[in-house]
């Protein structure tokens, strides 16, 4: 049994196949254990010297082994071994982190029967791919995860690292350009948006807006009425704070005219957050727009293009100062005859309504007025007037005149309906209700100071006749007066009311000419000085509404009104401004006519029950007397204080102190500007808050926009620092900043700029300031157009920054060449890599993307605004990851992302991580329907972060990929269109990627022997085979074999073999391995059994077979899974497919021994393309919601189908019930969670093709094939070495056939010449036997020797040979060469010779065969050592042999008296007649003499024998006898002659 186990992430795959019949258990030794744990198989070699041969190749030329190379290793390494550009990493784990970071824990011990490679699981990556843009997870409550939008409307997302999240959309026109976050305890609470937008979904909103995470809209009391810049929440205070190119809120414009200068704010503005409420500031805002703020310490800097507060008189509350009504003069034209309803007086100071003492009528039917005559002189700004409703009665328009000289004065009004602002002067309408109305004084501050009082005429009425319930008037300016009496109101509400108190004799004067009364202090010329006249003061206290600066009035009447120039003096003027400060002025009073003279002006804080301004008048002690006058005087009537522009010297930039209510506003405005600021006309475009340096942390602003100083050398850029304003580097940039945001310790700039100021530096619209080392650095190449936004991007970790602008490419770097990414007006760098990084999918050009900076304090959420056709998290182009520590991850790098295919189709299907078993690092292979970059189509590979082309192009639809050993299999749809092409692609195509070629085998074909309707669905590799099964529709394979729908291909012969007999009819749409049987999804028919979806190959019975229970399956099969259950081995899988009834989908389980149903609901519409098994403790429960109880899928007959504490992860385009669409989603209860979504580009949802994991390939039987080339050479290697050994072998032989011929010679020659000397003399028969044997059996050898050297091949078979003799010495025996065997050389068993006699001949004679023939003829030796050379050994015996024939010749003729020899004697040995050879003779004729023919040489100076030649010479020198030859020779043909 062979096991595959793989537990990535949360998903655990468990694949179980059974091994061909050598299984593991029984490898034969030809099986070999490689380095990473698989099996492959090698050749083994049959002969001994082929491994001589090998080597010797390897030795003459180098080559490689010809030992056959692992196919089958298990490869771990990560893909993050590869250089891939992801997506930033974020700091802290999301949900899905959280779930795949749990796959580090806990992780199950394998068990001790998987192989090495098994138990070294892989924790790698999950890769997920189908047709999708953008991919999300589903947020805990959220309703969607990947959008599908209107591109029409403008959206409002917001967005963390895994999902995206649509808050609001907007149908009118318009945009946001601006957004701020405020947080609850750490949690997103309401996100505010500002820009050009009016409406949003059906609410009116003012340019400027809040929405919370639920999505309610809050708008902010009507927004302001003006474009919104930017925006800035202070989650300190609550805060928000709005700056753009508006005049005021639109709730202070439309609630009542009293206020709606008031609240005017310049461009600038506060939001209570928490209260829902508008909070003016104390000044009345710039003159120019806002364009940023930025938080520097506890406070806030606003920036703009503007260069002073707008807070002067036009721009107070008129409802801030009432006028004492109780002591004006008042009366009433045509009052009522109604008793208690015709005093005048009875609408001051009232509280209760249309009652007889509270409310004034006029007679009826007749027009009448109400009149009010001032007692001082006063400047009215507002009238305001409540109806009476009494018996039907009201007025229902006016017309104020003015007293005394009746001038028609102008009023405004706001429209009940429409709340704009009117005017009218002849006839002003007043609403029949209960309301007060407000009517503003329009007309100019000198016709309104020259008035005595108003006449409020009544033109029109309700009912019987007109007016009033209650009614007030109001001045603008804040006024004290010396008469207490006429200091405010009786009846206001105003807790705070000016005041005065006299000290000394002031007397009060009223002149006739004079409009009102006043206070006059007399004394003689004489006593100025005294301590009576010095004391006496008068003490002032107005009621200063808000802190700011005021310009003080002093009124003083004329001294012609009383004839009193004479004694008129001048006045000391004492002005408490603070508690710290006060101003002293004189003031001169020799005036003829009245007058209103400033005396004083600075900031005054803002009245309180703790502090009030106070203004002390006394008797200059120096001032100018006429010498003329025995006494002088000091007159007091009233001061006004009138609202003076604060500051005028902003240029851009204005402080606000953090809290607007605190009490330090007494010692100082609460807003300042810059210590020392930017020079004149400077427009300031952002600011942000950063530190200079590492070795100076403390707070710095740094401001950026359009402005320069040639002086301090510093342009478009700066930091305010120490309360200076220094210069960065390079004398910052040449262009407009219009953003900043500082990261780190560096601060990034965007804008409108193309380098450094001082033209050192190309930046291109973007850059980085590093305040480590005080240097810019270029972001790459920069961007094409305007950048408005740069922001930190939260949801990627603190080291990303989001730009947003005008432009639509980046330019980016590939690592070896600068290269152009287009986007769409955003784009992400990266801080850590320094290179533009993935962004999240927003398919539409955003006008916005916010996000405040990382933080453990608050979540880490980003905002969009848009014009978008779909958005998600992040942009994936058909495939991303999902890793434990990364969450959702962009695959490749930002700009080589997949691209839709030249038809506009746009899908990937398959994906795997191609390894070798050879320990290279995995590559991750694509297949669908797209392009790359470089023209690849519909199959790719991940090349350092880029897709790139593989190998060859596949011009039909990929669906399928697999791989075996170095084979990958790519099988899809046969292009129909292009078969002429031979690159055309035919439903399957074999890449060998080791060679980088296309593999080639047979095609599949149609019956009809064509492309049309091929198609590959599926590859299936069987473990430790060579045998890859294809599954689709085709019908024939190599052209004439039939294989219908499956066919099995052999990997080493590259040939088509049918899988049995099937029954199939249409084509098979998946393929699963469990153990050794093939699970076939298919379409089978058997005569007219019914129709099966689902069949098995047993390849151990080598047949197929039914599935108990598949006749149940309601539908073809389109998925099937294996099932782990949680156990180490298991025959189960699921099984998915589609409904012939209704095309729902279906899923059913194998249990493994029965199909059965589990109760399992989801929409109609759904595509399941896959159904993992998921352990429940490695999801989080905030996705599948609280507590972890167990869960368990049951059967309808409610056994279990899932186990317990396990969940089902199913992935497709899902329908689920709740109503929402989710592209994967975990089952579990009976109920789903969503998971992951995804988009297409066009808004559609998208969906998931295939989940695939970075595992182990499956082991493969796979012969090595090596090249042409190679083989060619090692060819010829084994050619060179095999003619080297024959070379080596022939010169062994000749070798040994030499040192043989002169053993068997030396001993030859011996016997010899010992017969030659002996002659006819007797010998005892023993000696004689011993001799004679001796001699015959050398001679006996030595032809012996010659047969065996012609009967290796080199000879001719030798024929019968004559004999020495005609009887044997020994036996009487003849002794031929026919009696000798041919390879041995010794006389044949079988014969009489007398074999002890030859054998003691033979070793007597035997030499070492060591001994080497020589040449020298001197050297002398003992007989007996085998090392001396056959010269010396012949030399001795012929020696001894020529001494013994002397001596017995000797004895002979002493005893017979003659030297001759008797022939006939008995015992006598007869030497054959003497036959001379020659070296023309030929075997022919040898063969015809007679064999009484003598020779006179027994040796041949002709011979190629070395040793015959060395005899001959010596024979004809004498040395060697030339007679006595025992032999007669026969010459044979071939290349040696016989010795």
């Amino acid at each position: 049994m062979v096991r595959s186990r793989s537990r990535v992430g949360a998903w655990t795959r468990i694949e179980t196949t059974t091994a061909p019949a050598a299984s593991s258990s029984r490898m034969p030794s030809a099986y070999a254990r490689s380095a990473h744990g698989s099996h492959t198989r090698t050749a083994t070699w049959s002969c001994t010297w082929l491994r001589y041969v090998a080597v010797l190749a390897f030795v003459l030329l180098a080559t490689p082994s010809l030992a056959a190379e692992p196919t089958g290793s298990a490869l771990s390494a990560p893909l993050s071994g590869t250089n891939v550009d992801p997506t930033p990493v974020p700091e802290s784990n999301g949900e899905l982190g959280e779930l795949l970071g749990r796959i580090a824990e806990n992780n199950e011990e394998d068990s001790s029967e998987e192989s090495a490679s098994d138990s070294d699981d892989n924790e790698g990556s999950i890769g997920i791919v189908g047709a999708f843009n953008g991919v999300s997870s589903f947020s805990p409550g959220s309703n969607g995860a990947a959008l599908g939008l209107d591109s029409n409307s403008m959206s409002l997302l917001s967005l963390t690292e895994n999902s995206a999240t649509l808050l609001a959309a907007a149908s009118a026109s318009g945009q946001v350009t601006a957004a701020c976050t405020i947080y609850d305890s750490g949690s997103f609470k309401k996100v505010f948006m500002g820009g050009s937008i009016s409406m949003l979904n059906t609410t009116t909103v003012g340019y400027v807006f809040g929405v919370d995470a639920s999505g309610n809209i809050d708008s902010m009391l009507g927004g302001v009425n003006g474009p919104v810049n930017a925006l800035y929440c202070d989650n300190e205070t609550q805060l928000v704070y709005v700056g753009g190119n508006f005049t005021s809120t639109v709730n202070g414009l439309t609630s009542n005219v009293a206020t709606m200068r008031s609240t005017s704010t310049g461009s600038l503005a506060i939001y209570e957050a928490t209260g829902g409420a508008w909070r003016p500031f104390s000044f009345r805002g710039l003159n120019g727009p806002v364009f940023d703020f930025a938080k520097v310490s506890k406070n806030v800097y606003a920036v703009g293009a503007f260069t002073s507060t707008v807070d002067n008189a036009t721009h107070t509350a008129l409802n801030e100062q009432p006028m004492d009504l109780s002591a004006c003069t008042i009366t009433g034209g045509n009052n009522a005859e109604i008793q208690g309803f015709s005093d005048p007086h009875n609408i001051i100071c009232t509280q209760n309504a249309d009652s007889a003492g509270n409310t004034w009528l006029m007679r009826d039917k007749l027009p009448g007025y109400y009149r009010i005559d001032f007692p001082f002189k006063a400047t009215p700004s507002l009238l305001r007037l409540m109806n009476t409703l009494y018996e039907g009665r009201g007025t229902k328009a006016i017309r104020l005149e003015a007293a005394p000289n009746n001038q028609a004065l102008t009023m405004s009004y706001l429209d009940p309906e429409t709340h704009v602002e009117m005017f009218c002067t002849q006839s002003c309408p007043l609403p029949q209700d209960y309301n007060w109305h407000e009517f503003r004084f329009v007309d100019n501050a000198d016709v309104l100071a020259n008035i005595t009082g108003i006449i409020v005429n009544i033109v029109d009425w309700y009912g019987m006749g007109g007016g009033f319930n209650k009614i007030e008037l109001y001045q603008r300016d804040a006024s004290v007066h010396a008469i207490d009496e006429y200091n405010a109101s009786p009846c206001s509400s105003q807790a705070i009311r000016p005041s005065s108190q006299v000290s000394g004799n002031w007397k009060p004067t009223t002149a006739a000419s004079y409009h009102g009364s006043y206070l006059t202090f007399s004394v003689n010329s004489n006593d100025i000085a005294s301590a009576e006249a010095q004391s006496a003061t008068v003490t002032l206290v107005p009621f200063v509404p808000e802190s700011g600066f005021y310009q003080v009035y002093m009124s003083i009447p004329g001294c012609q009104n009383t004839n009193t120039c004479l004694q008129r003096t001048s006045a000391k003027v004492t002005w408490l401004m603070n508690g710290k400060r006060s101003v002293v002025t004189t003031v001169a009073q020799h005036n003829l006519n009245d007058e209103e003279i400033p005396v004083l002006s600075g900031y005054m804080p803002a009245s309180s029950m703790n502090f009030s301004s106070a203004i002390y008048v006394q008797l200059a002690n120096e001032g100018d007397v006429d010498p003329q006058a025995t006494s002088v005087e000091v007159v007091v009537d009233s001061f006004r204080l009138e609202r003076i522009t604060s500051y005028t010297d902003l240029n851009g930039v204005i402080e606000l102190y953090e809290d607007l209510n605190s009490d330090l506003q007494v010692n100082g405005p609460l807003y300042a500007p810059l210590k020392e600021g930017l020079p004149a006309s400077s427009a300031v475009y952002a600011a942000t808050h950063g530190t200079f340096n590492d070795t100076n942390p403390e707070d710095t602003l740094f401001l950026g926009g359009q402005f320069l100083d040639t002086d301090k050398n510093y342009y478009s850029i700066a930091c305010y620092r120490d309360e200076k304003i220094t210069a960065l580097a390079n004398a910052g940039v040449w262009g407009d900043v219009r953003a900043l945001t500082f990261i780190g310790s560096s601060l990034y700039a965007g804008g409108s700029f193309n380098g450094t100021a001082d033209f050192s530096l190309a930046l291109n619209n973007v850059g980085e300031y590093n305040t480590t080392d005080q240097r810019w650095y270029p972001l790459v190449g920069g961007t094409n157009g305007v950048v408005n936004g740069v922001v930190p991007y939260a949801p990627f970790g603190s080291r990303a920054v989001a730009f947003t602008g005008d432009f639509t490419m980046v330019n980016g770097d590939d690592g070896t060449s600068p290269v152009e990414i287009g986007v769409n007006g955003l784009a992400m760098w990266d801080t850590l890599a320094g290179g533009w990084t993935n962004t999240p999918y927003l398919e539409g050009k955003p006008s916005l993307v916010y996000s405040d900076a990382r933080s453990d304090d608050h979540d880490s959420v980003a905002f969009a605004a848009g014009n978008f056709n779909a958005a998600a998290a992040l942009k994936a182009n058909g495939a991303v990851l999902l890793t434990p520590s990364e969450n959702i991850q962009a695959i490749n790098m930002m700009g080589f992302d997949l691209q839709p295919s030249d038809s506009g189709s746009f899908v990937v299907n398959s994906g795997l991580w191609y390894a070798k078993n050879n320990g290279t690092t995995p590559m991750l292979v694509v297949g669908g329907q797209f392009r790359t970059l470089d023209g690849g189509i519909n199959i790719a590979k991940l090349d350092d972060g880029k897709w790139k082309r593989l190998v060859t192009d596949i011009n039909g639809e990929v669906l399928t990929i697999n791989n075996a050993a170095n084979l990958l299999f790519v099988g899809g749809v046969a292009n129909v269109t292009d078969t002429s092409d031979q690159k055309a692609f035919k439903g399957l195509k074999v890449l060998d990627m080791d060679r980088d070629r296309v593999f080639e085998t047979p095609s599949l074909k149609s019956s009809e022997g064509d492309l049309v309707g091929v198609r590959v669905n599926k590859v299936a590799i069987r473990a430790d085979t060579s045998m890859v099964v294809v599954g689709g529709n085709f019908t024939l394979a190599g052209g004439m074999l039939s294989c219908p729908y499956i066919c099995t291909l052999d990997i080493n012969e590259a040939q088509w073999s049918p899988l049995g007999s099937n029954t199939l009819i249409d084509q098979v749409t998946d393929l699963l391995f469990v153990r050794d049987r093939l699970i076939v999804a298919g379409t089978f028919k058997n005569g007219t059994e019914p129709t099966k979806y689902l069949r098995e190959f047993d390849f151990g019975l080598n047949a197929w077979a039914d599935i108990d229970g598949a006749d149940k399956l309601p539908g073809p099969v389109t998925v099937l899974t294996a099932a782990s259950d949680g156990q180490e081995t298991t025959d189960g899988f699921y099984i998915t497919g589609v409904s012939m009834k209704d095309a729902s989908p279906y899923f059913y389980k194998y249990d493994g021994s029965t199909v059965t149903a589990p109760k399992f609901t989801i929409g109609s519409q759904s595509t399941i393309n896959g159904i993992l098994e998921v352990p429940r403790s490695r999801i989080p429960d905030s996705v599948l919601g609280t507590g972890n109880s167990s869960s368990s899928l049951t059967r309808r007959d409610s056994e279990p189908v899932i186990p317990d504490n396990y969940v089902l992860a199913v992935s497709g385009d899902l329908y689920l019930p709740s109503g929402l669409r989710a592209s994967n989603a975990f089952f579990y209860n009976d109920k789903w969670a969503p998971f992951l979504s995804t988009i297409q580009d066009n808004g559609s949802p998208g969906y998931i093709s295939s989940v695939f994991f970075e595992i182990p390939p499956t082991n493969v039987y796979q012969r090595h094939r090596l090249s042409v080339a190679l083989v060619i050479i090692i060819a010829i290697a084994i050619a060179l070495g095999i003619t080297f050994l024959i070379v080596l072998v022939g010169l062994v032989y000749i070798y040994l056939r030499n040192r043989r011929e002169a053993a068997a010679t030396a001993s030859a020659a011996s016997a010899a010449l010992a017969a030659t000397t002996a002659g006819t003399t007797k010998v005892p028969l023993g000696a004689t036997a011993t001799m004679l044997g001796t001699g015959a059996a050398a001679a006996a050898a030595t032809a012996a020797g010659t047969r065996n050297l012609q009967s290796d091949g080199f000879r001719g078979t030798a024929g019968a040979r004559e004999t020495w003799g005609n009887v044997n010495a020994v036996t009487g025996e003849p002794v031929s060469f026919d009696n000798i065997a041919p390879s041995t050389g010794r006389l044949n068993s079988g014969t009489p010779v007398g074999l002890a006699g030859l054998a003691a001949a033979g070793r007597k004679a035997a030499v070492s065969s060591d001994t080497y023939v020589q040449q020298d003829m001197d050297k002398k030796a003992n007989y007996d050592d085998t090392n001396e050379s056959l010269d010396s050994i012949f030399k001795s015996a012929a020696a001894e042999a020529e001494a013994e024939a002397e001596s017995e010749a000797r004895e002979r003729a002493t005893s017979t008296g003659s030297m001759g020899s008797d022939p006939g004697a008995v015992g006598a040995y007869a030497m054959p007649t003497p036959r001379h050879y020659t070296s023309q003779q030929h075997d022919a004729r040898d063969r015809s003499e007679s064999p009484d023919h003598s020779r006179t040489s027994m040796y041949r100076t002709d011979s190629t024998n070395p040793f015959e030649q060395r005899m001959a010479l010596r024979e004809v020198s004498g040395r060697v006898p030339a007679g006595g030859a025992v032999c007669r020779w026969r010459r044979r043909r071939g290349p040696y002659s016989d010795a």
